[in-house]
C-alpha cells in the first residue's frame, strides 16, 4: 500500500461527513457509501502493515482502538489520536466537533473492555469515561498539545468526552 496522506480538501471532506446530520452514529448513515469508513479501513491496514506507523501529514500519536459493538456484539476498530496527559493515556470523543458522540464511545459505555494497538504493541485496556474537574484538566492537557480539539469543543453544544485507557494485566 502506498503512503497515506490527506490534503486539506480531503481532510475537510472527511470532517464534513463526520459532522453531517446523516453521518456516523445516526440512523441515516450509510456505511457502504462512507468516505470516512473507506479511509479508516485503508488507514487501519496501513498502520498494521507498517509497525504502527503512518508517515506524512497523519504522523502523530495514532492508535487503533477495538471496541465491542453495543448492539451487534461484533469487534469494531477505529483509528484515533491518543494523548499522554499527566502520565495517563487518553482519547477524546470529539468526532471533529459533531453534535453527537462517535459510535466507539457508545460501544465503550456498553462494554469498557477494549484492545489498544499503538507504538508497536497491542494490549487490553479498560476505558474509563472521565468527568468533572478530572475531565476538564485532561481536556486542557490535550488542547495544549493539539489545539484543534479546542475548536471542536467550540463547534458543539455537547461536552466532548475524554476517556482514559487503563492497561489491564
Amino acid at each position: 500500500m502506498s503512503k497515506i496522506e490527506l490534503n486539506n480538501q480531503q481532510l475537510e471532506a472527511l470532517t464534513d461527513e463526520l459532522r453531517s446530520p446523516s453521518g456516523p452514529g445516526t440512523s441515516a448513515w450509510d456505511p457502504s457509501a462512507s468516505r470516512t469508513r473507506r479511509f479508516n479501513e485503508a488507514l487501519i491496514e496501513y498502520f498494521r502493515q507498517n509497525d504502527h506507523k503512518v508517515p506524512g501529514n497523519l504522523e502523530r500519536n495514532l492508535m487503533l482502538l477495538t471496541t465491542t459493538g453495543a448492539k451487534s456484539g461484533q469487534k469494531r476498530t477505529v483509528p484515533l489520536a491518543f494523548h499522554h496527559v499527566d502520565g495517563r493515556l487518553v482519547v477524546v470523543a470529539s468526532m471533529a466537533g459533531a453534535d453527537r458522540n462517535p459510535p466507539w464511545f457508545h460501544n465503550i459505555k456498553a462494554d469498557p473492555r477494549v484492545k489498544v494497538e499503538m507504538d508497536g504493541e497491542t494490549f487490553d485496556a479498560t476505558a474509563v469515561i472521565t468527568s468533572g474537574e478530572d475531565r476538564d484538566r485532561l481536556f486542557a492537557g490535550v488542547v495544549a498539545h493539539q489545539p484543534s480539539f479546542g475548536s471542536y469543543q467550540l463547534r458543539t453544544k455537547r461536552l466532548i468526552p475524554v476517556v482514559e485507557l487503563i492497561r489491564r494485566s
